[in-house]
Order: structure tokens, then C-alpha cells, then sequence
């Protein structure tokens, strides 16, 4: 098995045996699931959060696991953004996840010794993370996720904004789409904004479309919600190396 980081160069070469692995992976969504779809340019929803290591696992020319490492800064502090780590099912016993990460991180740690990942939940990717001898990835924080359609969405920007500051809504179309497996079509999708970020969207709903945002358990936002009956659609862990002192509610669902 060989462990690769592709150059922006080898990037056409390799998108279609990386999205070949993306179309086999399905997640649940409400009484529905969906494929993750990245668009003509597979690395462009990467390239926008920061400076992009994208690693291959190679059994000879085939491409059986990727992952990659975002170096971004996040609160004027560089820190390692760890996403995308999938793994095609004929290979899932040889611990390719753990080794890949193993790979990737050893170089990368002379950069930067900071860093996170967003794992959905219920996932076992949390237990591979915190097996790494030379780290100490720890549990940071569950984010609580949100979906609204545009009336509700209408009705608790308020309540967003009372929190978070000014926020928009992003669409991330032709990016990073979510295909429904039951109609085969594209979820209209928007993606709360705030921080940095909250002049780059709509400035309202829009009526046919689903707001997401995410929100800390322990944060006011999360708790404001839960006192007038919303719950979450899902939920997701955290996990860090070097950021215990990190206020999370810089995570965006446009990130995950």
C-alpha cells in the first residue's frame, strides 16, 4: 500500500477515483438519505477554507482511501482542519484510516501541531483519532445541527442574530450539493453565516429551501432552542489536538 499527497497538478488525474468513493458512501437525512456531490471541481469546496493537503491510500493505481488536512486559521491561530476521510468498503479492515491519518500527520505536524475534526454521529472515526500514540486528540465539543424550512427559519433569525451578530444565507451550489438517494435531486440548500463570513450570503430565507446551521450543546444558542421545543436534525463531535481553550461556535455547516 502506497500513501500519496497530491499536487494541484495530479488533482484531474485523481478527482475521478476520489469521487468513485464518494458515490458509494449514503447518510441519513430525516426519513431519507443522501450522496455527497462536489461539482465539476471536486476541490473547490476545500481550496475555499484554506491551504489544501489532500492524501490518497494507492493499492498500486487504484485509489482505495483519501483524507485531507486544511491548514486554516481559525480565531488569528493556524490549526489543521482534518476532513474527508473515507475509505472504500473492500478495504475496510486494514486499519487504511488509522494509516492514512498516520501519513498525513507526520509531516504536517512540523507546521502546525493544532488541530480538529467534525465526525457525524454515531461514528467510530472519533475512537481512530484518539488511538494515535504522539497525539492527544480529545473530545472538544458535540455540535448540535439545525434545518429549517424558510418560515422557520424567517421566524428564529431573531434569535440568531441576537447570538451570533449579523448573519446570510450561503448556497453552496455546484460545490458541495446533497443528492437525495429517494428523487436522485438536489436538496435546495442554504448555510447560516455569521463571524467573518455573514456578508457573503442571502441576506433572508428563501422559500423552497433548507437553512442549516450548527450550534455547541453548552452554547447559549443550543439552549435558547431547546427552551422553545427545537431540536436537532443531528448531531456531531468534535474532537481537537491542541485547542482546549477554542470557542467552537466558529463552525459552520458550510465547513463540515
Amino acid at each position: 500500500m502506497k500513501f500519496h499527497c497530491i499536487t494541484p497538478e495530479e488533482r484531474l488525474r485523481f478527482q475521478p477515483s476520489i469521487v468513485a468513493i464518494e458515490q458509494i458512501a449514503k447518510y441519513p437525512l430525516g426519513n431519507d438519505f443522501f450522496q455527497i456531490d462536489h461539482g465539476e471541481n471536486y476541490f473547490a469546496f476545500f481550496d475555499r477554507l484554506g491551504e489544501v493537503n489532500y492524501y490518497v491510500a494507492l493499492d498500486r493505481d487504484r485509489v482505495v482511501a483519501v483524507g485531507a488536512g486544511i491548514l486554516r486559521q481559525i480565531l488569528n491561530s493556524p490549526a489543521w482542519y482534518l476532513c474527508d476521510l473515507k475509505v472504500h468498503p473492500d478495504y475496510q479492515q486494514q486499519y487504511l484510516s488509522l494509516r492514512l491519518l498516520r501519513y498525513a500527520l507526520g509531516g504536517s505536524l512540523q507546521k502546525c501541531d493544532r488541530g480538529y475534526a467534525i465526525l457525524m454521529n454515531p461514528s467510530r472515526l472519533a475512537r481512530i483519532y484518539q488511538r494515535f500514540p504522539f497525539l492527544q486528540f480529545r473530545h472538544a465539543t458535540t455540535l448540535n445541527l439545525y434545518s429549517f424550512d424558510a418560515e422557520t427559519m424567517d421566524r428564529f433569525s431573531s434569535l440568531l442574530a441576537a447570538h451570533r451578530g449579523p448573519i446570510s444565507y450561503l448556497s453552496l451550489q455546484g460545490i458541495k450539493d446533497l443528492r437525495l438517494t429517494s428523487t436522485r435531486e438536489i436538496l435546495p440548500l442554504l448555510h447560516v453565516q455569521w463571524g467573518v463570513t455573514a456578508d457573503q450570503g442571502h441576506s433572508t430565507p428563501l422559500p423552497g429551501y433548507t437553512h442549516m446551521f450548527c450550534a455547541p450543546v453548552e452554547d447559549e444558542l443550543a439552549i435558547a432552542l431547546i427552551a422553545k421545543g427545537i431540536s436537532p436534525m443531528a448531531t456531531a463531535t468534535v474532537i481537537s489536538q491542541g485547542m482546549a481553550e477554542s470557542d467552537w461556535r466558529f463552525i459552520l455547516t458550510s465547513e463540515i
